[in-house]
């Protein structure tokens, strides 16, 4: 035995490594479930581009015709090409994200272009603070600020899924503007400059504010939709599991209803589905030991059934074996349960075979040695109030060892198999014949409300017919013959017996029999005892 210590190290090192494998797990699914959220964002992104950058396109060309009548028309329409181009690059960028597969739109390259359209969107648009702005013409330094304050909110609200670039879109159009104004050095430029770095700071916050938002949101649909994947594969395996396994399976409810079941339990009982779907199995008519393993499913968990199982309207039973289980609902309530069902048909022929092979002898068909003597032990140890009392006979037949080495073996199996079937013929409802071995039978006879002065004539009685009809002749070969039995019986009080005496007084009395000649019939008696314990005495004296 390893000393204590090398134990324990084993034991930490197995904790170690199961830990490890956990946190590995864990670190696994975080990491696909970052991949995830990341790949809804960026998808997010662009799903929502279209608008947008048309939007855009659209207030671009309004500023253009705001700013006409002050600013260089060569600049306006630079500056107009420049935006359209970027526009345009964006959306056929959209375009090829959007025909990609799922897997290849998680790639971060995906996310460093759109940022990189974004930033440089914004850039175009802060150009305009520096290239448009006029102090001569209010009316059109005031377009210029609404235009890009609107254009600055609209990416504050379609871009915010990813806040940093959000932000990265917003500061390039709003920086130039408000140094503009800053640098003026008028009062009412220097406030509305303030007023432009507040605005940027509400824009930075409210855009932090909708990325959480929209962060949650997106989590919530990742984990969502991966708690109804993992839902899927289960309900797949289940159904897998459920059409494919080599048991029954049934569905109940919590009426005992079936509502389902798979195809091999169709198979096993041998019905149709329309037969067995609806069936009540707790209805009057049902079988009472399902019902009952029913019942305990849906009021203890679990329930149990053996048996010959016959459905209404059924020719034969089938053997059954079946656990019943409660299926409860998110609220505890019990709402049904499944039965797995297995068949039994070819367990219980194959016990049958087993048992016959084992208490039955195979040439004759009769019960041998070991059956007899377990019945007659049985027998013996009974308690019972009332006299009961019985035979016990042993018999060989006369010259079986000539006939088997003269006609054959197949001769002798013959012969035998006939005296089993004319002792079958004797026998009442609880008697017993019984084949020991070669040509030595054994048979066991019981009289019911009988007195010991009639036991020795009924006993006789039935002796003698036993006699006569092992000694009618035995057709072998195409010939008839005559063979006789040697027979020894005993009387026995069931009551008071000991099964090895029985047999041994039987036994003794058919050595009797053969002792005195052919086709004898001998009853046991003491002073027979006597006389085979002096012959075995002198046997052994004598040299």
């Amino acid at each position: 035995m390893p000393p204590p210590a090398i134990i324990s190290d084993a034991a930490f090192a197995t904790e170690a490594a199961t830990a490890s494998g956990l946190r590995s797990d864990y670190q696994r699914e975080h990491h696909l479930t970052q991949l995830r959220l990341r790949g809804e964002k960026v998808r997010l992104l662009y799903d929502n581009l279209w608008q947008p950058v048309l939007s855009s396109v659209v207030a671009g060309g309004l500023l253009v015709a705001a700013m006409w009548p002050v600013v260089d028309a060569s600049v306006l329409i630079g500056w107009f090409i420049a935006l359209t181009a970027i526009s345009g690059l964006r959306l056929l960028l959209a375009q090829r994200f959007m025909r990609l597969p799922a897997a290849h739109q998680q790639h971060r390259r995906w996310l460093g272009w759109f940022a990189v359209g974004a930033i440089t969107s914004g850039c175009v648009w802060g150009a305009t603070g520096l290239l448009l702005f006029s102090n001569d013409h209010p009316e059109q330094i005031a377009a210029l600020s609404i235009v890009l304050a609107g254009i600055s909110a609209g990416g504050v609200t379609t871009l915010s899924s990813v806040w940093w670039v959000s932000i990265g879109f917003v500061i390039p159009i709003l920086l130039p503007l408000k140094l503009q104004f800053l640098l003026q050095g008028s009062p009412l430029s220097v406030l509305i400059g303030l007023m432009l770095v507040l605005f940027l700071g509400l824009i930075a916050t409210t855009s932090r504010r909708f990325s959480r938002t929209i962060h949650d949101n997106i989590a919530l649909r990742v984990s969502m939709a991966s708690r109804e994947a993992q839902l899927r594969e289960s309900e797949n395996r289940y159904r897998s599991i459920f059409q494919h396994s080599p048991l029954g399976v049934l569905h109940f409810d919590e009426q005992g209803t079936i509502t389902d079941c798979n195809n091999k339990l169709l198979v096993i009982l041998g019905v149709g589905r329309a037969q067995l779907i609806g069936y009540r199995m707790l209805a009057r008519s049902a079988d009472h030991d399902v019902a009952q393993a029913v019942n305990d499913a849906l009021e203890k968990g679990t329930g149990y059934y053996e048996g010959t199982y016959r459905l209404p309207r059924a020719t034969e039973g089938i053997p059954l074996r079946a656990f019943f289980n409660g299926v409860l609902s998110a609220s505890n309530q019990m709402i049904g349960g499944v039965a797995i069902i297995e068949d039994f048909t070819e367990r219980k022929r194959n016990e049958a075979i087993i048992y016959r092979q084992a208490y039955y002898d195979a040439l004759t068909d009769l019960p041998n040695r070991r059956l007899f003597i377990e019945r007659l032990e049985s027998l013996c140890n009974e308690q019972r109030s009332e006299q009961r009392y019985g035979l016990v006979m042993f018999l060989d037949m006369d010259r079986f060892k000539l006939i088997n080495d003269t006609m054959g073996h197949a001769a002798g199996d013959d012969l035998l198999v006939q005296v089993a079937r004319r002792l079958e013929l004797c026998l009442k409802e609880e008697d017993m014949a019984a084949r020991l071995s070669g040509d030595e039978f054994v048979l066991l006879a019981l009289f019911e409300e009988v007195s010991s002065e009639q036991l020795d004539e009924q006993a006789e009685r039935y002796m003698r017919n036993v006699q006569q009809v092992l000694s009618e002749q035995y057709r072998l070969e195409s010939r008839w013959l005559t063979v006789t039995p040697s027979m020894g019986y005993t009387c026995f009080n069931a009551t008071e017996c000991d099964h090895g005496d029985v047999l041994k007084q039987a036994d003794i009395a058919m050595y009797q029999a053969k002792m005195e000649g052919r086709a004898r019939l001998r009853r046991y008696q003491p002073w027979m005892s006597e006389e085979l314990n002096k012959r075995i005495s002198e046997s052994v004296i004598t040299p």
